[in-house]
């Protein structure tokens, strides 16, 4: 089971840093201040639930969601009410004595929505006030797009995610699914493939060993990347948990066929990272397995699985990644736009980097 309520609170006494929206910023953010923190507030799940926060504002969604750094949550107050919860992690570098790169990977969730974009120019306000150099704000099942203006600062890049809603019933599931997806279900329905959770090391071992087999597969492509699992992958199920992580995985005669580390928090869940094995490839049991865990999610009583995204590139016939667009939309999914955004808060900082980066293209045989 997923989702037994019990209170995850973070030690009591630390006291919270508050950072108050610079007074450079317009006149309609100076009623709304952030407060931040650098552990997980106590009642943080009932601010959640209040704000419609996700798994990208839980420490398991940071763990899995951000790079390492310090951790950051932030509330935001109009007068003596909370009205919206961020998180991200703060991070230095080798050009300054504190940590000013910040990175939240998804919005903030926010109770005042007529008023969201204020509440966006209050937070990265703030922060440049308290000394940030950057801040970026991604877009990981982000329930509404920043408006950064066409005279802003901001850098941004729009993406799509792919959202399956989910039904109780496993055959309503497979019938939104396109023809090629249904034949690869039937296909594993035939051999039997069977359908476990797992976690400690033999969840980890498993999630390597798919991801080195899927990186090999890119690297062929042209399209390297490196294998990271994220910390909490194989994290033992805490029952009590409002969110966390789990590792669903197919398996053929004993033999494992692909695997996939979902986050889950509010009756929704987001696939973070997975593959599949040489076999599992060749017969297409990722379809089968993301089947399956819709299914098993509807069980528990989640209303939605993000698959993750793409570049809103990826509708495009010759785009690098419109594969994934075609495997992803094959679930019937619905096509979420999103926007991400980076700010350069101090641009001679964030110019030395730049040059770094250049230099050391250019030294690296």
């Amino acid at each position: 089971m997923l989702t037994t309520p019990a209170e995850l609170r973070s030690p009591a006494g630390v006291p919270a840093t508050p950072i108050e929206a610079a007074r450079s910023a317009t006149p309609a953010v100076h009623d709304l201040r952030w407060i931040t923190r650098e552990t997980c507030p106590p009642g943080w799940w009932v601010e959640l639930e209040r704000c419609g926060g996700g798994f990208f504002h839980t420490p398991a969604g940071l763990g899995a969601g951000a790079p390492s750094g310090e951790p950051v949550f932030a509330q935001l107050r109009h007068g003596d009410e909370i009205i919206g919860v961020a998180a991200g992690v703060r991070s230095g570098c080798r050009f300054g004595r504190r940590p000013r790169h910040l990175y939240f990977p998804t919005v903030p969730a926010l109770i005042c929505l007529p008023r969201r974009h204020e509440a966006l120019s209050a937070l990265v306000e703030a922060l440049r006030a308290d000394g940030a150099a950057e801040v970026g704000i991604d877009s990981f099942d982000a329930r509404w797009q920043p408006d950064v203006g066409t005279g802003a600062s901001a850098e941004i890049r729009d993406r799509v995610e792919y959202v399956v809603p989910l039904e109780p019933d496993a055959d309503d599931l497979m019938r939104r699914c396109n023809k090629h997806h249904r034949r690869h279900l039937q296909h594993g329905i035939r051999q039997g493939w069977t359908f476990q959770t797992l976690d400690g090391p033999e969840a980890r071992r498993v999630l390597a060993t798919v991801q080195h087999a899927a990186a090999s597969r890119a690297a062929e492509r042209g399209d390297p990347f490196q294998v990271m699992l994220p910390p909490a992958a194989g994290a033992a199920q805490d029952g009590g948990a409002h969110w966390g992580v789990t590792t669903f995985s197919v398996w053929e005669n004993g033999t494992p066929l692909a695997a996939a580390l979902v986050g889950w928090a509010k009756q929704r869940a987001y696939y973070l990272v997975g593959g599949s094995t040489p076999s599992g490839y060749a017969s297409h049991a990722t379809v089968w397995l993301h089947w399956r865990i819709m299914a098993y999610l509807a069980d528990e009583g989640f209303t939605a699985y993000n698959l993750g995204g793409t570049p809103a590139s990826a509708r495009s016939t010759d785009d690098p990644q419109h594969g994934l667009y075609r495997f992803k939309s094959g679930f019937g999914a619905e096509l979420v736009s999103c926007r991400s955004a980076r700010w350069a808060l101090r641009r001679a900082h964030v110019a030395t980097h730049r040059v770094a980066r250049w230099i050391a293209t250019r030294l690296d045989p």
